[in-house]
């Protein structure tokens, strides 16, 4: 079975830090998939950046709105669709790093179970690594490496909003 990283915290750069395992990764030709949970793909760089690599496999389950209790059913059945079709992307095609970003707080939520996520392991052959900022105990208790990134100072605490190109 393959490795687990959990990368969590409040601060800045969990998802940065994944990609850049994925860059490394996908120099040595690896066969890569990434999974963004709670995000919709529009206006992200690092999405239109790793498209056009063809052992990079890129989705996005998540809606223009964010998360709610009030949305929940809808977001619940977004991700559902989205884990069938990586389920049977990863046991037809196969795949050597799985990352399923913001799947912390997707699983915090109760918008996805740990066993339906932890099922896809076990057709992984290297690594997963999940991010948010939010993980369950189980999560942590499961992985190999976990990675705490704590938040000091941030740009949006005075006011700066999310700038394309830094923080998407």
């Amino acid at each position: 079975m393959a490795s687990l990283t959990v990368i969590f915290g409040n601060g800045r750069g969990k998802t940065s830090s994944a990609i850049g395992y994925l860059y490394r990764k996908m120099t040595e030709g690896k066969n890569i998939i990434v999974a963004q949970f709670l995000k919709t793909g529009k206006n992200c760089g690092e999405c239109n950046f790793f498209e056009s690599f063809p052992n990079v496999t890129w989705y996005c389950f998540g809606k223009k709105e964010f998360y709610h209790k009030e949305n929940k059913k809808e977001f619940q059945e977004i991700i559902e669709a989205g884990y069938q079709q990586l389920r049977e992307e990863i046991i037809n095609e196969g795949v050597d790093v799985l990352i399923l970003d913001e799947i912390g707080i997707a699983l915090f939520y109760d918008l996805t179970k740990w066993e339906e996520i932890k099922d896809l392991f076990q057709f992984v052959n290297e690594e997963v690594i999940i991010t948010g900022r939010k993980v369950p105990d189980i999560a942590l208790q499961n992985a190999s490496t976990s990675i705490y990134v704590k938040e000091i100072k941030h740009p949006y605490n005075v006011g700066i909003q999310a700038r394309q190109g830094i923080d998407y």
